[in-house]
């Protein structure tokens, strides 16, 4: 489906794994790129459920923009728990990835991609934003998530 705005289409394999991320709890994370053609969003890399917030951190370029989701695994305190247990609970990020040292012209796609894609990926539950590797850390992202 093509995006109105950038007129870049999304294509099936992005909501496919997406989807197997969400639902099937499958994947840790998802990756997306533009093609070399920059005519449609394809996945670029998928992690596995073994997989931790640092392999998506590395598979992250430092002079390009991505479009990533990441499924959260994090522990709540209970208060009907018998006792003082805690609940576990998960939430699925997507991450808008946008180096200082992209290309101006890189930034402007992603830009203008961002919210047809999003609205493509459903279930989505947490938006975030980030130019720098300081603004995307495991602990802002449970910071996010409680």
């Amino acid at each position: 489906m093509a995006n109105a705005v950038s007129g870049v289409a999304v294509s099936e394999e992005c909501v496919k794994v997406f989807q197997e991320l969400r639902a099937g709890r499958a994947h840790r994370f998802v990756v997306y790129k533009m093609d070399d053609a920059v005519q449609q969003v394809v996945v670029e890399k998928v992690g596995g459920r073994d997989a931790g917030f640092d392999d998506l951190a590395a598979a992250l370029p430092a002079d390009d923009c991505r479009y990533a989701v990441y499924d959260l695994d994090f522990a709540v305190a209970d208060a009907t728990a018998a006792g003082a247990g805690e609940a576990p609970r998960s939430k699925i990020f997507f991450i808008s990835w946008s180096p200082a040292t992209a290309e101006v012209k890189s930034k402007m796609i992603y830009a203008s991609s961002n919210e047809g894609f999003k609205k493509e990926l459903d279930g989505v539950q947490i938006d975030v934003q980030a130019t720098d590797p300081s603004e995307l850390t495991l602990d802002i992202l449970k910071d996010l998530a409680t």
